[in-house]
């Protein structure tokens, strides 16, 4: 009786810690994955962060209806280098739910594996109720990257997940669920550049940002996240095999802008990829 009265109880706390473990553990969505994120399948990894300069080439660097949009860049005069590691620091500041975000991502990502690598990627969907909505993308969230030419610090403040919590910071998250909070560092980089006389009244606090190293930053988006409207994570990875179809051709363009961003920032190291022709077309594009 004693053995049976210990096995009970045994089976009694086994189905306790799993109820445990599923009120406490993250949130998820319908489909399971939390916060509306998962991991991103390899091949989608690998289509995006092995682009070859071939592809690279035949996309070009001519903007199209849906990008580069060059007004979203702005250069930054007479401020302080940002640095990190003694490398030229990039900060990025974004949300899941943001479809603006989500259309940057692709490109980004595309352009900042030139220069390193990244472990970590996630996909997810921007918000449903946004236009456009439901833009399959990427997630910096929980990511690392790693380059001998620059730093990267990125913040995905909020999720896709709409909530039904009223504190402060699901409304600081257009009503979505929160994800990290943005870093003390990251933080006054926006509140500094992301307000007047850097951008206009109208376009303060938006996202996405991109500080590149106090030299340049981005308000909003570079490319239109309507290029990517009814594609899947995986489709838009297996369009990048012909480089002048949609969505590819954009993300390919966007991420030789990006690229000679970056490049401005690294003294066009590795001269393998800033020495590139249609990277030298995109520099001069934006009058680098």
């Amino acid at each position: 009786m004693t053995a049976a009265i210990f096995g009970t109880v045994l089976v009694v706390l086994a189905v306790l810690v799993i109820v445990l473990v599923s009120v406490t553990g993250g949130k998820t969505t319908a489909s399971g994955h939390s916060f509306g994120m998962q991991p991103a399948p390899a091949t989608v990894v690998n289509a995006i962060t092995h682009v070859s300069p071939a592809a690279f080439a035949e996309a070009g660097a001519s903007p199209t209806q849906d990008g580069p949009l060059t007004g979203a860049i702005t250069a930054l005069k007479k401020q302080p280098p940002l640095t990190s590691g003694g490398k030229p620091l990039i900060v990025y500041d974004g949300s899941n739910w943001c479809p603006d975000c989500g259309a940057t991502r692709w490109p980004f990502v595309v352009a900042l594996s030139r220069f390193g690598t990244f472990r970590g990627l996630k996909i997810t969907i921007s918000s449903a109720t946004d236009d456009p909505a439901s833009i399959h993308t990427l997630s910096f969230y929980g990511s690392s990257y790693k380059s001998p030419y620059i730093a990267f610090l990125p913040n995905e403040q909020c999720s896709d997940v709409p909530s039904s919590s009223t504190s402060t910071a699901v409304e600081d998250c257009n009503g979505f669920e929160p994800l990290s909070p943005v870093s003390k560092k990251a933080n006054e980089i926006f509140a500094k550049y992301d307000a007047p006389p850097y951008v206009s009244s109208t376009d303060e606090d938006t996202i996405p940002f991109v500080d590149f190293a106090n030299k340049f930053e981005e308000d909003g988006a570079l490319m239109d996240p309507t290029v990517l409207s009814g594609f899947t994570h995986v489709q838009i990875a297996e369009s990048f095999a012909n480089p002048v179809a949609s969505p590819a051709q954009t993300i390919l363009v966007v991420a030789n802008y990006y690229t000679a961003l970056i490049c401005s920032l690294t003294k066009d190291q590795p001269g393998s990829v800033c020495k590139m022709p249609v990277v030298r077309q995109a520099a001069a594009s934006l009058k680098l």
